[in-house]
């Protein structure tokens, strides 16, 4: 008696099992089928979403390449026009000397000179206080 309550009971558990297990592999089965149309759906656009990044890429480096050179080309403008502007500093400094003794330049600082004295001699004169 034992032996056939026993057996119907694990013949209920193996038919559950059965069931469970059909459930499970129709699940599978619809996961594979989603899996299979998500597949297709990219081997179709994957070419296209390629070919649209080598064409960024492509685009990246020849705007790169471009900007490379712009820059190169203000780099060798601006060691051009220090070598110019360093030769013409050292120039001035060879004639500034010169150029200082020549009687013009003294006139100028001497009329400046009087000029200051003039205007110090004025000042003094109009604000003077009467002590």
């Amino acid at each position: 008696m034992y032996l056939e309550i026993s057996l119907v009971i694990l013949g209920i558990i193996l038919i559950l099992l059965v069931i469970s297990y059909i459930f499970i592999l129709l699940k599978i089965l619809r996961t594979s089928k989603d899996i299979t149309i998500t597949l297709q759906t990219l081997n179709q656009s994957l070419p296209t979403i390629l070919k649209n990044l080598e064409e960024i890429t492509t685009n990246i480096n020849n705007s790169t390449a471009a900007v490379n050179r712009r820059i190169q080309n203000f780099s060798n403008t601006a060691d051009r026009s220090q070598l110019i502007i360093s030769d013409i500093i050292d120039n001035i400094q060879y004639f500034a000397p010169i150029a200082m003794k020549l009687p013009i330049f003294q006139t100028i600082r001497n009329v400046t000179a009087v000029i200051k004295g003039i205007r110090v001699f004025i000042d003094v004169f109009l604000n003077k206080e009467k002590v």
